[in-house]
């Protein structure tokens, strides 16, 4: 053997794994921390990034019950729109499937539920309908004697319609009623009525 032949020898696994680990990488574009927005959407979830340096624990997002853009309805949540807490337990829902604020409903309780955009509304409105009167545009009623729902003229100066007709005075609502108000069509859903009442259960 000359002396430029290499001797051979036996190369054992811990042997390559400290070479390896010792080699310099190939890699071109090493790991890195890539920042994102604090605030992501998603069915309203609001969610922060993991802070450096220990400033933040690790939360668990959940969805925010406030019922704003992109926020998943929930019926059986406690009542925080604009309108103000009620003691009543819900007895329907106005939907609205057409103009500002699509996607979106209101609670009603019993007895009488003022419509209008203005926060003191029990039924608020308030999602950028103009035609929609701040005060009192329409009244609905539910009666829980009588189970039955009733649409009352309120004292709004642009008209309102009920089954595409104006309305001129009280009227019994169904369930799936449809009703416009300015730019607004609200479906009218009812939970309470004939076969269910939450004094049934008192």
């Amino acid at each position: 053997m000359s002396d430029n032949d290499e001797k051979t020898r036996i190369v054992r696994p811990l042997e390559q794994l400290q070479r390896a680990a010792n080699s310099d990488s190939d890699d071109t574009d090493p790991t890195r921390k890539v920042e994102r927005d604090d605030t992501l959407s998603g069915a309203g979830e609001t969610v922060k990034p993991i802070r450096s340096g220990g400033e933040e624990k690790t939360v668990l997002f959940r969805p925010s019950p406030n019922r704003g853009e992109g926020t998943l309805f929930n019926p059986l949540a406690p009542r925080t729109e604009s309108g103000g807490d009620s003691d009543d337990p819900v007895v329907g829902w106005l939907v609205i499937v057409r103009g500002p604020g699509r996607g979106n409903a209101v609670r009603l309780g019993y007895g009488w539920n003022s419509i209008g955009r203005d926060a003191s509304q029990r039924a608020c409105l308030d999602f950028g309908d103009s035609q929609i009167s701040r005060l009192n545009h329409a009244k609905l009623l539910y009666d829980p004697r009588g189970r039955k729902f009733t649409l009352t003229l309120g004292e709004g100066t642009n008209p309102t319609y009920l089954r595409d007709e104006a309305l001129l005075g009280p009227t019994q609502l169904q369930n799936g009623d449809r009703m416009q108000m300015g730019d607004t069509e609200l479906l009218f859903v009812a939970l309470c009525g004939e076969t269910f009442d939450w004094q049934d259960n008192s």
